[in-house]
């Protein structure tokens, strides 16, 4: 039996897993590999997620639920892919590839806590299959040929495939300028390309107080409002203060729809609720901040703010209303008192931009699903075929990134 000779452009998590799919033997013949990677290692990126630990999944996923979790395509197609590999078949190859995993509240990540892990088993598996890997590998340009396949020019000569599977990932995490390869192939090839917007990353905010607030971590509620829509985006969880502005995963998981929007002009402002574990009524706050005043009438600010908050941002929103710490709480100040109190549960900060791709863990945009098929194969060239980041799909934090990874990967190696 002939064996195709599969070529992948991309040695990330997508690509990785796509090699695994098509080499397999188990099913057939298996795929001739090999790997086009431009760095100087495969799996560069796997060994910085999930902050060292890689969570490769979630076991919270849910079929109904997953327009929370994706964006970028339509919820039916997307429940139609992840039908086709989901979740519970990632852990099942893993674990057949020999990883052991555990779980901490539907997170899933290696037994042995390390990202390194995941990534030396993919290298094992690889080895196997007996997948070739080219390193430091640098394209020149991508061919359809006439009778069928690709042609693949490279610095160090040309290289013929049956089949190509796309899985160049994005500029997150990148140096500037890095990381477009892949829209450039895409759109050689006549495919469209969304723009793409830094995603999962922190928001830079106008202002000249943060400095005073940089390193502050705490619970907080926080809404996202774009001009011109109607809802807000809201999460919770502990936000990071920066000296620029706000972070943490509640700012990284609405980040995409602030990137989006700033890029087509749209003003954008979030709210933050720095006691979210207050009751939600405003009358029983405004009758809670009422009494305290009256209980710490002729004392100082810092007594009546006392324990509220962390000293930092109580200190900022005093000097935002024209208080100092040592001022008397009496009736001249009682106004600007309340202020403080609104600021504590809706405090107000204008976006005027995210942080760049190099910070971002993933980004929003790339070849939209409506150009490839299930299988990931392209509607306009056959035997070509998308995978990963450079799919217009991105995702919460918590593992669904990666997951996407996983399956995107999967089925295109499958074919």
């Amino acid at each position: 039996m002939n064996r195709r000779k599969t070529g992948i452009i991309g040695g990330g998590a997508s690509g990785l897993m796509a090699a695994v799919a098509a080499a397999d033997r188990r099913n057939g013949a298996g795929d001739e590999v090999v790997i086009l990677e431009k760095k100087e290692r495969i799996g560069k990126k796997i060994l910085v997620t999930g902050n060292g630990k890689c969570n490769l999944t979630n076991l919270s996923f849910s079929m109904e639920k997953i327009g929370e979790y994706y964006h970028g395509a339509p919820e039916e197609r997307l429940r139609g892919i992840f039908s086709r590999f989901s979740p519970e078949d990632t852990l099942k190859l893993f674990g057949r590839m020999g990883m052991l995993t555990t779980s901490r509240e539907g997170y899933v990540y290696p037994l042995s806590g390390q990202a390194s892990t995941v990534l030396d088993v993919l290298r094992f598996e690889l080895e196997r299959l007996q997948v070739r890997i080219l390193t430091e590998c640098r394209i020149v340009g991508i061919e359809p040929r006439g009778k069928g396949g690709y042609l693949v020019r490279t610095e160090d000569g040309n290289l013929h495939f049956d089949r190509l599977i796309l899985a160049c990932g994005s500029p997150a995490g990148q140096k500037a300028g890095e990381g477009m390869d892949g829209y450039t192939y895409a759109e050689s090839l006549g495919h469209r390309v969304i723009r793409p917007q830094p995603a999962l990353t922190a928001l830079r905010c106008e202002g000249d107080f943060w400095k005073s607030l940089a390193g502050v971590r705490c619970s907080a509620s926080l809404r996202l409002f774009i001009s011109g829509e109607e809802d807000c985006y809201r999460e919770e969880g502990e936000l990071q203060l920066t000296d620029y502005g706000i972070s943490g995963i509640p700012v990284f998981q609405f980040s995409r729809y602030a990137s989006c929007a700033l890029a087509k002009g749209k003003r954008v402002q979030a709210r933050i609720d720095f006691l979210p574990s207050l009751p939600d009524s405003r009358k029983d706050y405004e009758r809670m901040a009422e009494q305290r005043i009256s209980a710490c009438f002729g004392r100082s600010m810092e007594v009546l703010f006392c324990g509220l908050v962390n000293k930092k941002i109580i200190l900022t929103l005093l000097k935002r209303n024209g208080l100092r710490p040592q001022d008397t709480v009496d009736e001249r100040n009682r106004e600007a008192v309340r202020r403080v109190f609104s600021d504590l549960r809706d405090f107000p900060v204008r976006v005027k931009s995210v942080n760049p791709f190099g910070n971002a863990q993933v980004c929003a945009g790339g070849v939209p699903l409506s150009e490839v098929t299930d299988r990931m194969e392209s509607v306009k060239h056959a035997g070509l075929y998308f995978a990963g980041e450079l799919l217009d799909v991105d995702a919460r934090c918590g593992g669904y990134n990666l997951q996407w990874a996983w399956t995107s990967g999967f089925l295109a190696g499958k074919g």
